[in-house]
C-alpha cells in the first residue's frame, strides 16, 4: 500500500473541498479472483449550502507513453492524458449545511479498466470533485503514482 497524505482544494464561488489522508491499495482481490485498487481518502467540504458534490477517481499518464484509454479519455491539462474511469456517486447535502465532512471513504476500479500496453507504465491517480449542480470543479486530490505492466 502506498501511504501518503495530501491537503488540495480549490475555491469557485465559495464552494471548496479539501482532501487528506489519501493512499492507494494496489493488487486486492475480489471474490472471483479479479485485481482492483482502492483509493482512500477523507475530505471536508465548505461553502455548500444547497449543493451537492459529485467525485470522479480519474487516472492520467504522461503523454507519448504507450497506452489505451477509455472511449471517455481526453487530452487533460498539466501534460498528462486524462482519464475520467468511474464517477464514484453524487455526495447529497442531505441537511443543506455549509459544511459536511466524508470520513474514510474510498474509491475502487479493477487494475483491468486501466488496459496497460507491453511493457511497464507509470500511471497517476487522483479524485476530483465537482459541484453537481453548476459542474464546476471545487476541488481535487493529489496524485498517488503506481506501475502496471502489460503483456
Amino acid at each position: 500500500m502506498l501511504m501518503l497524505s495530501v491537503m488540495t482544494s480549490k475555491t469557485v464561488f465559495g464552494q471548496r473541498m479539501t482532501f487528506s489522508n489519501c493512499n492507494l491499495e494496489l493488487n486486492l482481490k475480489d471474490d472471483n479472483g479479479k485485481y482492483y485498487m482502492k483509493f482512500n481518502f477523507s475530505a471536508e467540504a465548505t461553502g455548500m449550502k444547497n449543493h451537492d458534490a459529485e467525485l470522479y477517481l480519474v487516472v492520467e499518464c504522461p503523454k507519448g507513453e504507450d497506452h489505451t484509454y477509455t472511449e471517455d479519455g481526453d487530452y487533460g491539462g498539466e501534460g498528462l492524458l486524462q482519464y475520467p474511469v468511474q464517477k464514484l456517486k453524487e455526495f447529497k447535502n442531505k441537511n443543506k449545511t455549509d459544511s459536511f465532512s466524508l470520513k474514510n471513504k474510498f474509491i475502487w476500479m479493477y487494475n483491468s479498466d486501466i488496459h496497460p500496453k507491453k511493457g511497464k507504465n507509470t500511471y497517476y491517480m487522483r479524485i476530483i470533485a465537482y459541484d453537481a449542480e453548476t459542474g464546476d470543479e471545487i476541488g481535487r486530490s493529489g496524485y498517488q503514482t503506481f506501475t502496471m505492466t502489460g503483456k
